[in-house]
Formats: structure tokens, C-alpha cells, sequence
């Protein structure tokens, strides 16, 4: 048997339809598939965004409310026993509330995987009888960790908003859902003053 005779012949059809396969399955292996996994991450990376983005409007719908409910505590009468609003942050002063965000915070962000790189306390600010308190929080976290992190600030008892959120991914890969984003944010709620006291 020679050489030739693998080229003729059932042995030669058979060689053929296997290196024909052996081709289609680099293709597939080394092309199409590869394309096909980032359309799909793409689409999911996409998804996700939106949902973040429909998060946070809903939360920017909510602040009329929460505005009004700030105007009517003004002239209602002060809770029995000092009880904290509902979905208000709990402590005594700007500081130990802060203090008590910064903790939640922290638990939502170990919780969801992710971890804070910077956390920084803002000035409490003064609306009527409310007071303002707020961190910036700085994170590198996947996409679905992110949506994770966001979905427990949702959940979250106490009314906690996001604000001022900026997201930046380094680079752009084939798989970016798993790909490192580089956000910041500014997570806040409202601690009830003290009426009279105006803190």
C-alpha cells in the first residue's frame, strides 16, 4: 500500500470528510464561537446597564416625595420618644449616623464581593427638618458584583439613595463581563434633626 491509495477510494473520502471537520471545528472553536460568547456578554453587559440606569431614575423620582415628607415633618409634631422615621439613618448627630452608613455600606459592598478602595465621609448638610448625610465610595468590581451592590442599597430598610456615579473600564477584552469597572459613587440618606435644635 501506497501513499497514493490513502487520496482514492473509500479511505481517501474518509480522510477527507475528517479533515474537513478538523476545519470546521477550528473555525467554530477559533472564530464563530469566541464572536458569539462577546455578542452574548456584550448583551448582558447591556442589560445590566440599563437596569442600573432605571435604578437610579427611579430613585431620582423618589426625591419629590422624600421632599415632601420633609416639608409636612416640619409641621406635624415630634414622634413619641424620640422614634426615628421610617427609612430615616439612626443616630443621635451627624457623625454617629455617618458612622452607622459607612458600617452598612461596608456590610452591602463585603456581601455583594466587592471591595471599597476609598470611602469618604461629606459634609452633612440641613434640608428643613431633615439632615443630609452622605459618603463617597470608590470600588473596582465587575458589572454583576456593581448590580449586586446595588440591588442590596435597594433593599436596604433605611432609604439610601446613589448619586454622582461615574463608571470606567480600563481597557476593552472579549469577555467584559467579568472585566474590572473602576466606580465611584455617592451613597446617602436623611437623619431626623432634633426638633428645635436644628441638629
Amino acid at each position: 500500500m501506497n501513499a497514493e491509495s490513502w487520496l482514492t477510494g473509500r479511505r481517501g473520502q474518509a480522510l477527507a470528510v475528517a479533515v474537513g471537520l478538523v476545519v470546521l471545528a477550528i473555525i467554530w472553536l477559533g472564530a464563530i464561537d469566541p464572536v458569539r460568547t462577546w455578542f452574548d456578554e456584550r448583551q448582558a453587559t447591556l442589560e445590566q446597564r440599563q437596569t442600573l440606569l432605571h435604578h437610579m431614575q427611579d430613585l431620582v423620582a423618589s426625591l419629590p416625595a422624600l421632599r415632601a415628607t420633609s416639608s409636612d415633618r416640619r409641621a406635624d409634631a415630634p414622634a413619641p420618644d424620640g422614634a426615628a422615621a421610617a427609612g430615616a439613618l439612626p443616630g443621635a448627630t451627624d457623625a454617629v449616623a455617618a458612622a452607622d452608613l459607612q458600617e452598612r455600606v461596608q456590610t452591602m459592598a463585603t456581601a455583594a464581593g466587592a471591595n471599597l478602595t476609598a470611602v469618604e465621609t461629606l459634609p452633612a448638610t440641613a434640608a428643613g427638618g431633615w439632615h443630609k448625610v452622605a459618603l463617597r465610595i470608590s470600588l473596582n468590581a465587575s458589572w454583576p458584583v456593581l448590580m449586586e451592590l446595588v440591588r442590596a442599597v435597594e433593599r436596604s430598610p433605611e432609604r439610601i439613595f446613589i448619586d454622582d456615579a461615574h463608571f470606567h473600564s480600563p481597557v476593552v477584552v472579549n469577555h467584559p463581563g467579568s472585566l474590572p469597572i473602576q466606580a465611584s459613587m455617592v451613597l446617602y440618606g436623611f437623619r431626623a434633626a432634633e426638633p428645635g435644635t436644628g441638629t
